[in-house]
């Protein structure tokens, strides 16, 4: 059980070493810090239905953050009646007054896109999607698609190749893909990480990256830097670090309500280029 008692706040997990996570525990951790608070990570169990089923003793917390999609949204609302103030992060539900902080998944998939589509002259598509289950992985995956059709591509005719938000997963569904050799000329992968290890796939394929392939991925960290992945940078470390602001506000009397978006920004980097011109006789 995660004990503690006024000044001590929980952040509920579900995989705490995972890139996405631990830079989010990060963040909040040091804000909680900075603001005289202690900090305890708890594992949500898989498929846990209620409150009771969590490692958390509710009455001896402060407040809670919750990242992502580890529990159901109806646990989220029999949290929310036990009147423990919450902040979600990458995560809203429907309907309720718990607040949330989300990077804006449509504004920088825009930006991806139309740096693939317009900047880099590259039509022919492929997808790499994240956890459809999750708020981030299903917003990326519409926000793709609702690029393409505003720039006059069918959405049918990209390839969507499911990665789960987990590189390795990612790498080897590729890499079968790839098997077939079909015709793109870009790939957008909704995180980074999984960009990452595409560019090691396609290469290890026989793919010259930027030359036959772009390849771009949602979010930004060192292993991109390193790596030289163009991507749209959502501050990882920031989201955990405001959504902890924003449940401390509350613990001070503030009420706060609704989603916070948090905007992006486009880093280009050596993935992506103009693709080559043909020399006409």
């Amino acid at each position: 059980m995660v004990t503690g008692n006024g000044r001590t706040l929980a952040i509920l997990t579900n995989d705490p070493g995972k890139v996405f996570q631990k830079n989010v525990i990060a963040g909040a951790q040091a804000e909680a810090e900075r603001q005289g608070y202690r900090v305890q990570v708890a594992i949500a169990p898989q498929g846990v239905r209620d409150v009771a089923g969590l490692p958390l003793d509710v009455q001896r917390l402060a407040g809670l953050l919750v990242i992502a999609n580890v529990v159901s949204d109806d646990v989220l609302l029999a949290l929310e009646q036990t009147g423990l103030p919450m902040s979600l992060v990458s995560h809203s539900v429907p309907g309720s007054t718990i607040p949330a902080i989300i990077s804006d998944n449509l504004a920088g998939m825009d930006q991806l896109m139309d740096h693939i589509i317009v900047d880099c002259g590259r039509q022919r598509l492929l997808f790499i999607q994240g956890h459809m289950g999750q708020n981030d992985g299903i917003a990326r995956d519409r926000a793709f698609r609702h690029a393409m059709v505003r720039h006059n591509l069918a959405p049918e005719e990209a390839i969507f190749v499911p990665g789960e938000f987990d590189p390795e997963v990612a790498a080897s569904r590729l890499a079968e893909v790839l098997q077939a050799r079909p015709s793109f000329d870009a790939i957008v992968a909704s995180d980074y990480l999984m960009a990452v290890a595409a560019l090691e796939t396609v290469r290890a394929a026989g793919y010259a990256v930027p030359e036959d392939v772009c390849i771009a991925g949602f979010g930004d960290g060192p292993e991109a830097a390193a790596a030289g992945v163009t991507t749209v940078a959502a501050d990882v470390v920031d989201l955990g670090r405001r959504a902890c602001r924003q449940l401390i506000g509350q613990l001070n009397g503030l009420a706060i309500r609704g989603v916070t978006i948090l905007s992006t920004e486009l880093i280009q980097r050596e993935t992506t280029a103009p693709a080559r011109r043909v020399p006409t006789a």
